[in-house]
């Protein structure tokens, strides 16, 4: 049997809860990077994050507001996983390309303009069509 020191074990440990703690997310994401000159020293980054079913849920403009922040829309469905609700995106303080988990429907982007109505809202048949009225 192997004995391993007491120095090796706290710095395996270590080493685990750093990885652990610097983890983007347990959410399915797309990044995609687009050079805006040249060498690349200005780029639009937008992240696109999933749900269980493969749908958007969140679409994160990264740093796209002249103040730094994060733009964000959040993306939701009724029950027969149909679009009906297009949101407006909200500026918030980035968090270094993670999900804003506070951003889940249009309560956000209501108090953040003071409407009670920032999104569209489309009106679809009920058939399994799924056309605009």
């Amino acid at each position: 049997m192997k004995k391993y020191s007491i120095t090796k074990i706290v710095s395996f440990l270590g080493l685990m809860v750093a990885g652990m703690s610097y983890a983007q997310s347990n959410d399915n994401y797309v990044q995609s990077t687009t050079c805006l000159n040249d060498d690349c020293s200005k780029k639009s980054e937008i992240i696109t994050y999933f749900d269980g079913l493969g749908r958007a849920k969140q679409i994160i403009n990264v740093k796209a507001t002249p103040t730094g922040k994060d733009l964000v829309t959040s993306v939701t469905y009724d029950g027969f996983g149909r679009q009906g609700k297009n949101i407006l995106p909200v500026p918030v303080a980035t968090q270094n390309s993670l999900i804003h988990s506070g951003i889940t429907n249009e309560s956000t982007a209501n108090s953040y303009y003071g409407v009670s109505n920032a999104f569209t809202e489309k009106e679809i048949e009920n058939s399994p069509l799924d056309r605009v009225l």
